[in-house]
């Protein structure tokens, strides 16, 4: 686990966001049902409060990030969600770890998870924007701002 100071906070944007990273390891499944490790890095940053980023730590010239929300990783902890490119669920086999499956034009890839890890994770994250309190850290004018002038958005 880490913690870094970043810029602004909910109601006085003077206070610093704070980035919470937790480094884990996925397990890729094969083909032929085998699991090669993955190690990742789990990104919760209260400038963002509704993402969560997975970032895969291979060589630097081929790292690849996911974003998706926070909810969907906490509902998939508990039932199978996610209807697009991310699908989030518990193993069907009844293990204490969680499947993400990742879609792209090319292809997916389905990872297994240790349930514990990602409940620490969303246990840290949670206590530093509770659900449902992500709208108060939201600034609509940074993102609309970005959205319409296809800027680069400020850390």
């Amino acid at each position: 686990m880490n913690r870094e100071v970043d810029s602004g906070t909910p109601d006085d944007l003077s206070v610093r966001h704070v980035t919470h990273r937790h480094e884990i390891v996925f397990g890729r499944l094969l083909p032929d049902g085998a699991e090669l490790p993955e190690s990742c890095e789990l990104r919760y940053d209260t400038s963002d409060p509704f993402a969560v980023v997975v970032r895969f730590l291979r060589d630097p010239a081929i790292e690849v990030e996911w974003l998706f929300s926070r909810e969907l990783l906490s509902a998939g902890i508990l039932t199978p969600s996610g209807e697009g490119d991310v699908r989030i669920g518990p193993d069907p086999d009844g293990a204490r770890r969680v499947m993400v499956t990742l879609m792209t034009t090319e292809g997916a890839a389905t990872f297994t998870v240790r349930l514990g890890e990602l409940v620490e994770f969303l246990d840290c994250s949670h206590a530093l924007v509770a659900p449902g309190e992500e709208w108060r850290w939201f600034d609509l004018d940074r993102e609309l701002s970005h959205l319409v002038g296809g800027g680069e958005r400020e850390s």
